[in-house]
């Protein structure tokens, strides 16, 4: 059974990347993208660095458990991301309104979750997501994201990567110009390679210059400067948008 959805994207360019694969997964079990207001699946891609990112998650389940669909029927909610990955079955008790819990790396599991009618899906595998999400599919609009490293083995004072986001996995090389070729085809001019920390930067820029890839990396958990605006911060939406201040730690709203 197919029904509409709206992904809505909180946080990093990670977060980001993630929430178009999401997309397409979900749009590969025929469903169809819709505004927030009408979609029968909500997707709430959570960020868990600002306190104040992860409250507006618990802000807008209340907000989706009050509305109904033009069916008359309440949405589905999804808690995806960073939030979803620290607190697991802490949001199911907090807000029993969620019908899936699915950590950052499981949401290639997604589509089956909905089709079982819900669940929590926090786990860590050792096997990458990468390795189970599907080629690019199309996409709309000149830029987009592409992951190629996540994780992070430091464990440095007050970082919850490692606890959200699991150990560092790199991409080879080889599979992340496979997926630049197929955005290229797909129309995209401008892919903003999304990276967790700056050593695992440098070593990936190196590695594709050696394969003749101009690249201009950009750290995934860079937070908003000062004055609220966040550096190369590329988005469908063309350069007001990537001018636009992120005071509250919220990306982006996908379908």
């Amino acid at each position: 059974m197919t029904a509409t959805y709206h992904i809505k994207t909180f946080g990093c360019q990670m977060n980001a990347y993630d929430s178009e694969r999401i997309g397409e997964l979900l749009e590969a079990q025929g469903h169809t993208a819709a505004g927030i207001d009408t979609a029968e699946i909500v997707v709430l891609n959570t960020c868990h660095i600002r306190e104040k990112a992860a409250e507006k998650v618990y802000s807008d389940i209340g907000r989706l458990k009050a509305s109904r669909r033009p069916s008359g029927v309440k949405p589905t909610v999804v808690v995806a991301g960073c939030v979803a990955q620290a607190e697991g079955a802490e949001i199911v008790r907090r807000a029993p309104s969620v019908d899936v819990v699915v950590g950052p790396n499981a949401y290639h599991r997604l589509p089956a979750m909905l089709r079982a009618g819900g669940g929590l899906d926090t786990d860590m595998p050792l096997a990458s997501k990468f390795d189970a999400l599907p080629a690019r599919r199309s996409i709309v609009g000149a830029s987009a994201f592409l992951t190629v490293q996540e994780g992070c083995d430091k464990f440095c004072t007050f970082c919850v990567v490692p606890y959200t986001r699991g150990a560092e996995v790199s991409r080879p090389v080889a599979k992340i110009i496979d997926d630049v070729k197929r955005l290229a085809d797909n129309g995209v001019i401008r892919t903003a390679i999304a990276i967790a920390h700056q050593r695992a930067e440098l070593a990936i820029a190196r590695d594709l210059r050696d394969q003749h890839v101009g690249v201009r990396p950009h750290r995934a958990n860079a937070e908003p400067r000062e004055d609220g605006e966040r550096d190369q911060r590329p988005s469908r939406g063309g350069g007001d948008r990537e001018r636009r201040a992120s005071r509250d730690g919220e990306a982006d709203d996908h379908g």
